[in-house]
């Protein structure tokens, strides 16, 4: 087997390897939210559509002012919904915010800057033209490209397209992925536990990981140590866009998971020289399953999940690889010797506008409670000796849970 890979080195074969999504459907924008889009979304019309007022108040023509001595008869009114007509030569309109510009104004004065004086109105002798107008399709014009293929929509980007017209889209069919943890020692939450045995948690974390990337995930259950049991449960994997599972990738006698892929597809990459999660594998299985075995402890599978099947996952929905990377300030001093790239479990949180990261406590792979505080993880390059407080460092992101204090 060859050498261990860098971080860089296995993230780039994996992504190399993935077959893009070729099924699409057309969804309605109320089923669109998480989905992907398979191609581009355009405007079905101008934004805004008309002409219109930024502000209640008064449209009119700025050449009308000075020989009226800056003050106007008022004649009818724009209402949003309303199609006002022209504007009378030498007259205001009444007109309130997001209402149609009547044909022949060229600017509005806020009410707060007019005087009425009966059924005439009072404007300042520094009124222009052009002055709180919303001009047709300053913000995007129809036929225009909203979205590129690959996005992921969020509530934010439907607004968007409904704004614009548009009430259904093209998207990606979902992956499927089967998901299957392997050891004699995991056993079911809920369920008594033996001496022995350890409660199984790496299935329920990956499906619900997956899910969260619009993954239709499927439990595979549990696979013994031995050959047989893991076949039996793969028995369907390539029906599937990816198969995910955790143990047996190490280097143990019972660690099985390899010799059986190597039989049912093949092995691409075997350990990568990160920690924590150096026994990670990534192979095919058939024509269609993309493979990853993620290492069997807790902290290992979350890390090399967000490392490497995230990224996979939205290059097969035609996304982009990266994940959010920020640079954060160290809370406090971190020293270790020498190894390979390292991910800290850390406590991003803001304070005075600046963006900090605390290594929390209990970095040992088999700790699992710092988890309950970890928002972020720091990175550690392989030949990095630690950081000093103070210092500038490269975060990835988990959460926004515990950034900052409450605003209510």
């Amino acid at each position: 087997m060859a050498a261990m890979l860098t971080l860089e080195q296995a993230q780039a074969e994996i992504l190399g390897a993935i077959r893009r999504a070729d099924a699409r459907e057309t969804v309605t924008l109320d089923r669109a939210s998480g989905r992907y889009l398979a191609e581009a979304a355009r405007a079905r019309v101008d934004h805004p559509a008309f002409d219109n007022s930024a502000m209640d108040g008064y449209a009119l023509r700025a050449a009308d002012l000075a020989g009226a001595g800056f003050v106007l008869p008022v004649r009818g009114a724009s209402s949003c919904g309303d199609a006002p007509g022209r504007l009378d030569p030498g007259a205001a309109m009444r007109i309130f915010t997001g209402a149609p510009l009547p044909e022949g104004a060229d600017t509005i004065v806020i009410q707060e800057n007019a005087v009425r004086e009966g059924d005439r109105v009072r404007v300042p002798e520094t009124t222009k033209s052009l002055q709180h107008l919303r001009r047709a399709g300053e913000d995007f014009r129809a036929g225009e490209t909203l979205y590129e293929p690959g996005r992921r929509l969020m509530p934010a980007d439907l607004s968007v397209l409904a704004t614009a017209g548009v009430d259904r889209v093209q998207v990606c069919a979902p992956a499927r992925a089967l998901v299957i943890s392997t050891g004699n020692e995991l056993t079911e939450p809920g369920a008594a536990l033996a001496p022995g045995r350890i409660y199984e948690s790496n299935r329920l974390a990956t499906l619900v990981q997956l899910r969260a990337l619009g993954v239709d995930a499927v439990d595979g259950g549990i696979a013994r140590d031995d050959a047989r049991s893991l076949r039996d449960a793969l028995i369907a994997a390539g029906e599937y866009d990816f198969v995910v599972t955790s143990g047996g990738a190490s280097v143990g006698e019972h660690d099985i998971v390899r010799d059986v892929i190597g039989e049912l597809g093949e092995i691409r990459l075997w350990k990568v020289r990160v920690k924590p999660g150096k026994p990670v594998a990534f192979g095919r299985i058939g024509s269609r399953a993309h493979f990853f075995a993620l290492p069997g402890n807790p902290v290992s599978s979350l890390v090399t999940f967000k490392l490497f099947v995230e990224p996979a996952v939205r290059v097969w929905h035609h996304g982009t690889a990266a994940c959010v990377e920020l640079t954060a300030r160290a809370a406090a001093a971190y020293r270790r010797r020498p190894d390979r790239t390292e991910f800290l479990r850390a406590r991003l949180y803001v304070e005075n506008g600046v963006l900090h990261a605390e290594a929390l406590k209990g970095q040992g792979s088999h700790m699992i409670g710092a988890l309950r505080h970890t928002n972020g993880l720091i990175r550690i390059e392989a030949e990095s000796e630690g950081f000093a407080a103070g210092e500038s460092l490269r975060v990835l992101p988990l959460t926004l849970e515990g950034w900052g204090r409450a605003i209510v």
